[in-house]
């Protein structure tokens, strides 16, 4: 059975990117807001849980345990919810994958931290979206509330290495995952983006996490070529 919330603590999830990226909503907003809602799947004992937050879904799961229940009553459960997108790792994907939805296929790297962070600066957010993230068609008023929220409460960062950027989207069990890596097209080529990532990298590690990103096939081989390693693959699932 999957149940909305009215409060959840994640504290029997298991380590994961999916975990962390619910745990990530709940710390930041708790299960109070009608954009950010969460779920629990149970058959008398806790299976996962799934989070909805701004119209994407992510779901993980407590143990192995009742999985074929759970990708059966997740099928549902999306077609029902209808969100933008949908993250979850293999174990929850049906075999048909989900109708509506094209599945996208994306690999994660580990990012090697540099020997220095000299460089490395803290960018307005507004430069930060207007590189990563206006082409896409974003909501700028949107993404800086939740952004700035997360920054402002230590759970996120923006950096910046002269016109490249990324941002740390959150921590969680030693780990950090980074988005939103890029440069203006004029500067590309330069070397900065592998500079950036590394100086982060450093960053995050002199702190006690290791930084981790994905990319979709088109951008997967930059990271190949720059020495990143391979660590999982998945697919996320788009609205057609």
């Amino acid at each position: 059975m999957i149940k909305l919330l009215d409060n959840y603590d994640c504290s029997g999830l298991r380590q994961s990117h999916y975990s962390g990226l619910i745990r990530a909503h709940f710390e930041t907003y708790g299960a109070g807001y009608d954009f950010c809602r969460f779920y629990g799947i149970s058959y008398r004992k806790p299976v996962g849980a799934v989070c909805v937050f701004n119209g994407s879904a992510v779901a993980d799961f407590c143990s192995e345990s009742k999985l074929r229940d759970a990708r059966r009553e997740l099928s549902e459960f999306i077609e029902f919810v209808s969100p933008e997108s949908i993250e979850l790792p293999p174990e929850l994907v049906p075999r048909q994958g989900f109708s509506g939805y094209t599945g996208v296929m994306r690999t994660f790297f580990e990012i090697s931290p540099a020997e220095t962070s000299e460089g490395i600066f803290a960018p307005p957010p507004e430069a930060v979206f207007n590189t990563a993230l206006r082409e896409s068609g974003a909501n700028y008023g949107l993404w800086l509330t939740d952004t700035m929220k997360r920054v402002n409460s230590r759970r996120s960062a923006l950096y910046g290495y002269e016109s490249s950027v990324l941002t740390v989207r959150f921590s969680d069990s030693g780990n950090a995952y980074i988005t939103d890596v890029r440069t203006p097209p004029e500067d590309r080529g330069k070397g900065y983006a592998r500079r950036l990532l590394g100086a982060a990298a450093k960053i995050l590690a002199d702190s006690g996490m290791s930084a981790y990103l994905s990319a979709r096939e088109e951008a997967a081989g930059y990271y190949r070529h720059i020495g990143c390693k391979e660590i999982a693959s998945d697919r996320i699932f788009i609205k057609k």
